[in-house]
């Protein structure tokens, strides 16, 4: 089965590890592929685990966990991937429909950090 992130590699050789917790995120892109695959899985604890521990109190996890519920998703697009030291920014679409409403699509610039040697979600940046 190909992964649900859109990468074309099998799910055990790319999200499926991550989403287990047996491996790992190797770097920003990775993460930012393994959370849009644990939205699509409704895998919200993971959502929680890899968001940076600096800044879970601004995290809205009601909300959040309300949009996963009521959110099929149904594509990922990567633009662009970057990472330098123990920073990266990852820029993507992601397709979704709500409810029976119509197909949306989230335009995202997402910055990840390396702590203790281990990658987070940190903060987003919408993009028009």
């Amino acid at each position: 089965m190909n992964c649900v992130c859109g990468s074309g590699k099998a799910y055990d050789d790319c999200c499926g590890p991550l989403l287990a917790r047996t491996r790992p995120a190797l770097g920003p892109e990775a993460l930012m592929r393994s959370r849009y695959a644990a939205y699509v899985l409704k895998d919200f604890d993971y959502i929680v685990e890899t968001t940076d521990p600096d800044t879970t109190d601004l995290f809205d996890h009601d909300a959040n966990r309300a949009w996963l519920e009521q959110s099929s998703f149904l594509g990922l697009q990567v633009l662009s991937s970057s990472e330098k030291g123990s920073r990266g920014t990852v820029e993507f679409i992601a397709r979704y429909q709500r409810g029976n409403g119509p197909e949306q699509m989230h335009h995202e610039r997402s910055q990840f950090r390396k702590h203790r040697g281990k990658w987070y979600f940190s903060e987003r940046e919408a993009v028009d």
